[in-house]
Parts: C-alpha cells; structure tokens; sequence
C-alpha cells in the first residue's frame, strides 16, 4: 500500500485529507502540531506524531524513517503561535537565517524546500480532495442582489491587491467602503471585526493568492466561517473557484440558507 505524509495544522482540512487519502487505498503517516491539530486526527491515519511547532528536524526524520517520499501540508498554524510560542530547532533557525523576508508565502516556500532536499516532494494541498472545489455559481438559495455585487467585485479586487502582498486573503464590504482587512487575526475575526463596524448587513469576499502556490495556504471555508458570517449578520459570501476548499459542503449550505446567507463562487 502506498504511503504519504501528512503535516496536519488546525480545522478540519487535515481530517478531510486524511479520511480522503486512506479511501484513496494510502497509508497515512501524519505529522501533527500540539496545541494546534485536533485529536480526532488520530483516528483517521495509520501513525501519528506530536511535535512542538519549532521542531523541524524531528518532523523530517519521522518521514525519512518511515520511507515516505511524498507528503501534503494541511490546516494552517496560528500565527500568533509564531510569535508567542515558537522554540525553533537548529534546523528551523537555519531556516530562519535564509529567509529573511518572513511572510507567509516566503517562509512555506523555505520550510517546503527543506523536505525536498531530503527527497520528500510537497504535492498540492488539493491531492485527493478536488471534489472540495466548487465551481462557479452561487451555491445558496439566495443570489447576490445588484447591491451585493456591487461590492463582491470591488472587495475582490482589493482582496487580490491583499493577497498579494501577503497580507491576508479576506475582506469585508458594506457600500464599496472597507470595513476590515484580514491579516494575523485570521478570516473569522477579520468577519466579526468587520461586520460589527458595518452594523451587519456585510458583504465578505475571499480569494486565493494572485500567484496561488497549491501546495500550501490555500483558501477554506468551513462551518465556523459560516457561523462568524451569520452571528454578524453578514449577507454574501463570496469565494474563489477552484482554488477555495468548501468543507462540510451540505451542512454549510443549509445553515446559510437558513439565515438568507448567499454563498456565490466567483
């Protein structure tokens, strides 16, 4: 049985991986981050291994030992964590040194580069989940008004203006004026920040980078998303297609259509 690797961050995109990849007829050697990657991982890979977020050495030797050659990396890690909690290895801070630009994209593309001179090639985030990429289309009972698009394509052009410096991937819209930019926060507190600003009635867009590198940092949409938008009493939804994973699809859907929530992929 082939096998693959796993580094699994936070969300449900590495259970998603993982359940997919075993379907798949793989064996799955995971990677996992404490304090990030959710316990329900265990259940749903054939080995697991906890590691503190700063120890790369570890994480790259327990795929060497197990002969694993191909690995996806899913769910991303707090970037606070980053900040607060982070205790690098003497690899990592060779890392460190190299990169010296540490944004998001820079320091995925380092860390990616260190498993591939071990001969562990990074394959895209999307492997065995494409079904997860919605096409284009509003998914919703409810379609964007004239208003709302409006405003979904003013916030996707500055969301992409955004995403290409690297500062986050989502932003919030009410009347073509910005309310909130995602950056450290994340997308779910960018949502509420905004919306609470906006006095609900929101429109949110989120996009992939640009240049979108498949095999990291891919935008998802999950039901927690879904639940920000709906306690701020967003009213659009708007997300890129087939480069926007869409987790828990049925479930997410019922529940925006339940609060006249529009979901549209552009």
């Amino acid at each position: 049985m082939p096998r693959i690797g796993l580094i699994a961050g936070n969300g449900r995109f590495p259970l998603y991986f993982a359940d997919s990849a075993r379907l798949g007829g793989n064996e799955v050697v995971a990677v996992a981050i404490r304090e990030e990657t959710s316990p329900e991982l265990e259940k749903l890979v054939d080995e697991i291994h906890w590691f503190h977020v700063g120890e790369l050495q570890g994480m790259i030797d327990v795929f060497l030992e197990r002969g694993i050659d191909r690995l996806v990396m899913a769910g991303k890690i707090t970037k606070t964590r980053m900040f607060n909690h982070l205790k690098p290895d003497a690899r990592l801070l060779r890392v460190f040194e190299k990169t010296p630009l540490r944004n998001d994209d820079a320091l995925l593309k380092a860390l990616a580069g260190e498993f591939i001179a071990e001969g562990i090639h990074v394959c895209d985030s999307t492997t065995f989940l494409a079904a997860l990429l919605p096409q284009s289309g509003t998914l919703t009972k409810r379609v964007p008004t004239e208003e709302e698009w409006l405003d979904i394509r003013y916030g996707h052009d500055i969301a992409k203006k955004i995403a290409g410096l690297d500062i986050g991937q989502t932003v919030v819209v009410k009347n073509r004026a910005i309310l909130a930019i995602e950056a450290i926060e994340g997308t779910d507190e960018a949502i509420l920040r905004g919306g609470k600003l906006g006095n609900g009635y929101v429109t949110v867009v989120k996009v992939a980078r640009p240049q979108q590198d498949m095999r990291f940092d891919l935008p998802v949409v999950g039901l927690d998303t879904i639940r920000s938008l709906i306690q701020v009493k967003a009213r659009c939804l708007a997300i890129e297609e087939k480069k926007t994973l869409l987790l828990d699809r049925d479930e997410l859907i019922a529940m925006a259509d339940a609060a006249d929530l529009a979901i549209t992929v552009i």
